[in-house]
């Protein structure tokens, strides 16, 4: 059996690439793979961790602090102290930050580890930040990772040199998801409409960190104007993050506290899922989002922002808006896309874009195994 290390470079929490790791744990053959985690930073996700126990896998943390200016630091330090006395043959490096990529890849390698993988989950800001950390990663992208992954062509592209993409050295192993457990419910949406006493509303939803990534402040802006359209509209925001008490002003500003739902972390993804009538993910930017699948497996339309890959799996149900076009036109564009298309049961057309995750899941066992 071999003992695979999935080294993440941001807190253990309920994020797309935890969601990720976890599709691909729960379905791999695991008396041939086995999957242990590390953060050198904390985990704030004590389900998480049971759950990974309950596989026979283990949970590292570095404790430390994330939101410090330290936290290259940090990653460095806890990285290499736990590598020198914890060896692997296979790492396998996730994170948003090229540093934390081009960096850990070479403390990896210079541990002993035979393979090392960088996987790119996401796109970024382009800005002045963005190029020099990128040119800057080079020659450690070029040296010391052995295999590099990707959740679409857009966070290849993004994170990794030129000389990769060019050559066609990297892998895209899509976002896949359960099928078995996401699907379109009719009776499954009118329970979980009534536990929330909303069957009678037009309900708008996301699931997200609230974060600068996910834009939240603009979805809020979207839903703004949704609901002066629509009086019955009510807006679910699913997630945690740093900036969930600034966004919790807004919405009291703006007068829509009895018209939004915070329901913080959940498990019942699916049942909420089918209490939603239409997804919004306007992010300034992702990779490919497993949420955005997610949503599409319960015949969700989404509607998202074109920083997002334009690579969701139904293309009848992806709606691509430029952020400029602004809040009142993405909300006349959502309400009048929503007329047009009956929601039904999708889990066929998921299966056929491969993204079930039965069949990524032993794609990603035969590559660990080679």
């Amino acid at each position: 059996m071999k003992r695979v290390l999935q080294v993440f470079g941001e807190p253990l929490s309920n994020g797309g690439q935890e969601s990720f790791i976890m599709n691909m744990y729960r379905n791999i053959d695991k008396t041939n793979i086995q999957f242990d985690f590390f953060t050198p930073f904390y985990c704030d996700n004590e389900k998480l961790v049971n759950e990974i126990n309950s596989y026979g896998g283990n949970v590292y943390e570095g404790k430390g602090e994330f939101e410090s200016k330290d936290r290259k630091k940090y990653f460095i330090n806890n990285l290499k102290n736990f590598l020198k006395d914890n060896k692997y043959e296979i790492i396998h490096i996730h994170s948003g930050s090229i540093f934390a990529l081009a960096y850990g890849s070479k403390i990896a390698r210079k541990s002993g580890a035979k393979k090392v993988i960088v996987h790119s989950h996401c796109g970024g800001f382009k800005n002045l930040k963005y190029r020099i950390i990128k040119i800057l990663s080079i020659p450690y992208l070029l040296r010391y990772p052995t295999n590099y992954y990707a959740c679409s062509e857009l966070a290849a592209e993004w994170k990794f040199p030129k000389k990769i993409i060019k050559e066609k050295k990297y892998t895209i192993l899509k976002n896949a998801i359960d099928t078995n457990k996401l699907y379109f419910d009719k009776e499954v949406r009118e329970k979980t409409r009534k536990e929330l006493n909303i069957s009678d509303k037009f309900v708008v939803g996301h699931i997200g960190r609230f974060s600068l990534q996910k834009n939240h402040d603009f979805l809020i802006d979207i839903f703004n104007e949704i609901q002066k359209k629509k009086d019955n509209s009510v807006l679910a925001l699913i997630g945690v993050g740093e900036l969930q008490e600034q966004i919790k002003e807004k919405i009291q500003t703006l007068g829509l506290n009895n018209k939004v739902l915070m329901l913080n972390l959940r498990s019942d993804i699916q049942e909420l899922l089918n209490a939603m009538d239409v997804f919004i993910l306007p992010s300034f930017f992702e990779g490919l989002p497993v949420v955005g699948v997610e949503a599409q497996a319960t015949g969700l339309q989404v509607f998202t922002s074109t920083g997002v890959t334009k690579e969701l799996p139904i293309e009848e149900l992806s709606y691509y808006y430029t952020l400029e076009s602004g809040s009142e036109e993405w909300a006349k564009n959502i309400l009048d896309e929503y007329k047009k298309i009956e929601r039904k049961n999708t889990t066929e057309l998921i299966k056929e874009s491969g993204y079930e995750v039965k069949i990524a899941a032993k794609r990603m066992e035969d590559l660990y195994m080679l």
